[in-house]
């Protein structure tokens, strides 16, 4: 699509009629807000994100126009009362704020008109971005398929609108790598926050700077980034491109879903993770501050809990907890900052949400853990290089293993990242360095070492099912891989170029498994009995998801924390 001169914005206006211009509009089942989305350009659109608040709320809901630009919102989730409505369609924006009062009775009926953009640059993913900029996929390589790198923390809107020349970049990255990047977020709407990995920033940049590269292993040149970063950007006097492309609005199945996002109660809160209970509570951590939070989506409501307190003059000048898992009596597992860990990820920790108690795992001297798995005996796995088991009764590590000692582990650089545990007990673990994935049997301390097909892929996380099919994200590979663990089998499933899948979730009632893509703010749902893939458009922008869960008790709804904006987000399939 292309953006030439300021887009002429459509004289139509947004209306509230009273009879539907479809007969059974309004009739649909259970409907509490339903009408017609259009525009002088395409008439009825379909793939057009509706979203309504009701006035005083903490969550939005969320639906998609179909084929004839109709769109519904079921009565179970929205509830009476005045609703504030918004769109998401890249190229079109409202022609006026719309608002409509939610009664008890007959569906409201709210009809849309869209008008073109005059800021399509402010509505771009990351992905469209990088179909937009100049460069080769090496160079733009650089900056979206890097651990931890630049779209780590914010899109890459905030590189191509800078001025920054390739000296003043080199500078602008030493400060960007002075923060700690997993709890340090800048997206578009005011919500996360920055921590620098010293109590002294100044301590923080200079310690950076030492570091002639960019990211996590290996990282890149920090002056071969700079260098290309100024190509794309508005120095020199350069304008945006000319030229802006987009993705395509969705389609068919892509608009069979209803999204709920939920505001957390702490605007600057960066959840890593997020696990849901069996009473269908969302669990999540802070990164970088110490409290554990939980939404009850039955009321909407949110509660925190302040996790132990760090000593006074602590190794660590702030604290936060990692991964969330939940397990079968509902107590939630993390690791959080503790003064006996000098790595930030800390120690294992049990909450128990009845007693509102938290216990500390009792771990060799300065165990690394940030990731946990649990297996079909209870007992909890956690570690990286090295992989700790916990025996819950106890609190105690109760066997470790260093799989990158192993007398058969490939040549090359081996880093460990999120832990699963298969049927039988045996753990395994995604080596993003390697490409591997390795499965390590407790019973004998022996690993095995599995190739993922796409070269370069950096699997990063994941889950084994029942049937101990390992579902895990490839990171840099564009795809979502599953390793049948009993017979070594590898399958994979094409996203979309620079998508970027960071996990994936175990397998829905229908088998099937979801990932996010924080570039395109998308969530990918893969069918592996059919080999589908349907995209879901979120609706805010902004995307960026580590973890995802199955609800419990619907087996059909997919949860998760958004880090990017500090939101608990429910998709649920309606096909």
């Amino acid at each position: 699509m292309g953006m030439k001169g300021v887009f002429a914005v459509t004289t139509a206006i947004l209306t509230m009629v009273l009879l539907s211009p479809e007969p059974d509009l309004g009739a649909q089942a259970g409907a509490a807000l339903t009408g017609v989305v259009s525009s002088q350009e395409e008439g009825r659109m379909e793939g057009v994100l509706v979203t309504a608040r009701r006035d005083g709320a903490n969550f939005d809901v969320s639906v998609v126009s179909d084929a004839q630009g109709l769109y519904s919102f079921p009565r179970t989730h929205l509830t009476p009362g005045q609703y504030a409505v918004k769109i998401r369609a890249v190229g079109y924006d409202l022609t006026r704020p719309g608002t409509v009062e939610v009664a008890a009775g007959p569906a409201a009926k709210l009809d849309l008109a869209l008008g073109r953009t005059r800021d399509l640059s402010s509505q771009l993913t990351s992905v469209e971005w990088a179909m937009s900029v100049a460069g080769t996929d090496e160079q733009k390589a650089m900056v979206i398929k890097q651990i931890a790198g630049c779209i780590y923390c914010h899109s890459l809107e905030r590189i191509v609108k800078s001025r920054h020349n390739a000296e003043q970049f080199v500078n602008v990255i030493n400060r960007m790598g002075a923060y700690f990047y997993d709890g340090t977020i800048a997206g578009t709407e005011g919500r996360g926050r920055a921590q620098f990995n010293a109590a002294d920033p100044k301590e923080a940049q200079a310690n950076s700077a030492k570091n002639p590269n960019f990211g996590i292993t290996p990282g890149v040149a920090k002056t071969d980034l700079a260098a290309y970063l100024a190509t794309i950007n508005m120095s020199q006097g350069r304008s945006l491109p000319a030229d802006l492309k987009t993705l395509p609005r969705p389609t068919g199945k892509s608009t069979r879903v209803i999204i709920t996002q939920y505001d957390m109660p702490r605007r600057d809160t960066v959840p890593h993770d997020g696990d849901i209970d069996s009473k269908g509570n969302f669990w999540y951590t802070d990164q970088s501050r110490p409290f554990l939070g939980m939404l009850d989506p039955k009321t909407a409501t949110f509660t925190e809990y302040p996790m132990p307190p760090l000593p006074p003059n602590s190794r660590h000048h702030f604290g936060g907890g990692s991964d969330v898992q939940v397990d079968k009596d509902d107590n939630i597992w993390f690791p959080t900052t503790h003064e006996s860990v000098s790595n930030h990820f800390g120690l294992i920790h049990k909450f128990d949400p009845r007693t509102k108690t938290f216990t500390p795992a009792i771990m060799p001297d300065n165990a690394v853990t940030q990731f946990l798995s649990m297996g079909p005996d209870g007992k909890i796995w956690s570690g990286f290089g090295t992989l700790y088991r916990i025996d819950p009764t106890t609190m105690k590590a109760d066997y470790s293993f260093n799989w990158t000692k192993a007398p058969n582990v490939p040549p090359g650089p081996h880093s460990g990242y999120e832990p699963a545990v298969d049927p039988d007990g045996n753990p395994w673990i995604t080596d993003f360095s390697g490409h591997y994935i390795v499965g390590i049997d407790a019973k004998t301390s022996t690993a095995r070492f599995f190739k993922v097909p796409t070269p370069n892929s950096q699997p990063r996380r994941g889950r084994i099912d029942s049937q101990g099919r390992y579902f895990f994200g490839e990171f840099t590979g564009d795809r979502v891989g599953m390793l049948d663990t009993k017979t070594g089998m590898f399958r994979e499933w094409d996203m979309m170029k620079w998508a970027a899948p960071y996990t994936a979730s175990l397998p829905d009632r229908n088998g099937r498994v979801y990932a996010p893509s924080s570039t395109s703010d998308r969530v990918f749902r893969v069918d592996p009995k059919t080999n589908e893939v349907v995209q879901y458009l979120m609706p805010t922008r902004d995307f960026d998801v580590k973890q995802m869960s199955i609800d419990p008790v619907s087996r059909n709804a997919v949860w998760m924390a958004n880090v990017r904006n500090a939101r608990v987000v429910r998709v649920e399939p309606l096909d």
